[in-house]
């Protein structure tokens, strides 16, 4: 099995998703000889160093060290788990994957089957509270949502009860324990369960594919004790940093339309689809994160930044400008006037005013370094290098090199100093630099294996006539704990059990974002010249042997230098040294195999 996906199934879907194909889809590829490479979308680099091998059915990033196969590539830049990126690239090509045949991933997969339902028949309980609810419907119509709009939307009410959700759900022999696990009702400090909505106008949160995964309720009231918003928490179902509120209706329209536009609240972006702009999406109540603009960029190149045009609003902006840069992409501001949200000013001044605010949208650089100059004294040395020091960090962190020395020319200007100055402070900043993204990746790929096990892990990953050789002088027991190492195990155990059928089994089984990497790396280095492979097998097993070897005399040598040995046992042990010594000269010629590369 791989994961909990059949293994036969898992091939199938596997060749029917060509490796070049789908990271094409995501990032631009272009011929490299055989190979085909661009730049990294997992690190910030000027210099392509991403690499997809098509006839090896793998990529490899030589700055950062991330790789692997077709799954894993999807499981990295979406955020996926495993069985979530095999369905994902089954959909793709048309093929049914079946339940799960794994006790523990059926239990998962039927946890958050029962969440979805869930989840379904509240939203449609809150639907029916509204409409016996009066104060609700009028505040949703005052805020210019037609009747038709609300039941879109599936908007509801809570009811202003401790214990209402909770009285409906026994009626309806729903699990309390349920309840709980999708945040539902909340248990207090005595241990009572109680309902977390209560006299709320209720949203649904929809996950991609359009399930309702968790609620965002809005107070009514003017209730200073209380907070405006209250959302879900964190379940099975659903991760505040992974959805965006309105991303399955803006697919399409935002794929359409070349950009997609942010705002900071469901109502917002609830107003802005039914007003005719439907390619606009709304984070869960935080700044937009790395998996959010993940999201975007598999959609769109441009994101428009709509927020509140107060103080908070625009230090949201600068918040979520550094994922939506990390993830290449480009970043215009469309400015709203101080005391409007999107909706308060499409109601205000039209939809065709919104349209025009965005269309006419500044980069994200004019914006801010209009706000800095606004902010610091630009006739005074301090201010120019407050200034110059906080946008040579937004320049910075620009992946595209025509962009930043166009960035570098608007500073140069506005602070009226010469560009080369601005690139000379530039070139201090870069020296001796490496992104997070990429210095956590190089740790966690960080290689400790011996060479040999590691050259006989790479010429095994070819030939499954090495793993043949290797396990026929029962190598296992000279190898180390070493990242290779252990995948040698693997893979000689999984020919042992006539699993094996090439290198994609271990990118199938392995439990670590680490081994995937490191195999794709060795996957990509050149194997031993054909007239030398058979040698380098036998080198390398001679050389596990030896060291295996000289490894037992050394710890019968600390055997002997133990207090209170008898005569006996030291004669004894003094023969088991000789007897290793003699092993060790007869390493070499008995490892010498006719091995033939394929």
């Amino acid at each position: 099995m791989g994961g909990w996906i059949a293994d036969e199934l898992l091939e199938q879907i596997r060749q029917a998703n060509d490796i070049v194909e789908v990271i094409n889809g995501y990032v631009p590829l272009k011929r490299a000889g055989a190979n085909y490479r661009a730049l990294c979308p997992f690190h910030k680099e000027k210099t392509p160093s991403f690499h997809v091998h098509p006839q090896r059915q793998i990529w490899h990033c030589f700055g950062c060290g991330r790789g692997g196969d077709v799954f894993r590539f999807l499981m990295e830049y979406e955020n996926l788990d495993f069985v979530t990126a095999v369905r994902r690239l089954a959909d793709r090509v048309g093929i049914v994957v079946e339940s799960s045949r794994d006790p523990r991933a059926g239990a998962t997969a039927e946890l958050k089957e029962r969440l979805w339902k869930l989840h379904e028949q509240v939203t449609a309980w809150f639907q029916e509270n509204l409409q016996q609810t009066a104060a609700a419907r009028a505040y949703l119509t005052g805020r210019g949502l037609t009747e038709s709009a609300i039941q879109r939307w599936q908007i509801g009410y809570a009811p202003d009860s401790w214990d209402a959700l909770r009285s409906w759900a026994e009626k309806k022999k729903i699990p309390v324990e349920l309840l709980e696990q999708a945040g539902l009702l909340v248990r207090n400090e005595k241990g009572h369960l109680y309902d977390r909505f209560r006299g709320r106008v209720m949203f649904p949160i929809r996950d991609e594919q359009g399930r309702v995964v968790a609620f965002s309720g809005l107070l009514l009231t003017d209730d200073k004790e209380q907070a405006k918003y209250v959302n879900s928490p964190e379940t099975p179902i659903f991760q505040k940093s992974r959805i965006l509120f309105a991303y399955d209706r803006a697919k399409r329209p935002m794929l359409e339309a070349g950009f997609a536009v942010v705002c900071e609240g469901q109502i917002d972006a609830l107003t802005c689809h039914e007003a005719g702009l439907e390619n606009v999406v709304a984070p869960q109540g935080t700044a937009l994160t790395e998996q959010h603009a993940r999201l975007l960029k598999r959609f769109v190149n441009e994101v428009v930044l709509l927020f509140d045009g107060d103080e908070a609003g625009q230090n949201a902006v600068v918040r979520s400008a550094d994922a939506l840069m990390e993830a290449g992409l480009a970043i215009r501001v469309a400015l709203l006037p101080a005391e409007h949200d999107p909706d308060s000013f499409l109601r205000t001044h039209g939809v065709e005013a919104l349209r025009a605010l965005i269309r006419d949208a500044p980069s994200f650089f004019q914006h801010h370094l209009h706000r800095l100059a606004q902010r610091y004294d630009l006739a005074t040395e301090r201010g120019k290098m407050e200034v110059a020091a906080q946008m040579l960090e937004w320049v910075e962190k620009t992946p595209n090199a025509v962009v930043q020395a166009s960035y570098l020319q608007q500073l140069a200007r506005r602070l009226g100093v010469p560009e080369d100055a601005l690139r000379s402070e530039l070139r201090k900043r870069q020296r001796g630099t490496i992104s997070p993204i990429a210095r956590e990746a190089n740790a966690s790929s960080a290689d400790d294996s011996p060479a040999a096990e590691r050259m006989l892990l790479q010429m095994a990953l070819q030939d499954a006539r090495v793993l043949d050789v290797a396990c026929r002088t029962g190598c296992e027991s000279w190898l180390s704990d070493s990242r290779a190492g252990r995948l040698l195990r693997t893979a000689l155990a999984l020919y042992q059990q006539g699993r094996w059928d090439g290198p994609r089994r271990l990118f199938d089984d392995h439990t670590t974002e680490a081994d995937a990497h490191f195999l794709s790396r060795i996957l990509m280095e050149p194997l031993p010249a054909a007239e030398r492979f058979e040698q380098a097998v036998g080198d390398c097993l001679s050389h596990l042997q030896r060291r295996a070897v000289e490894r037992k005399i050394q710890a019968v040598k600390m055997r002997l230098t133990e207090p209170g040995l008898s005569s006996e046992e030291t004669l004894a042990l003094q023969a088991q040294v000789l007897d290793l010594r003699r092993k060790l000269t007869h390493i070499a010629p008995l490892l010498v195999w006719k091995v033939t590369k394929s």
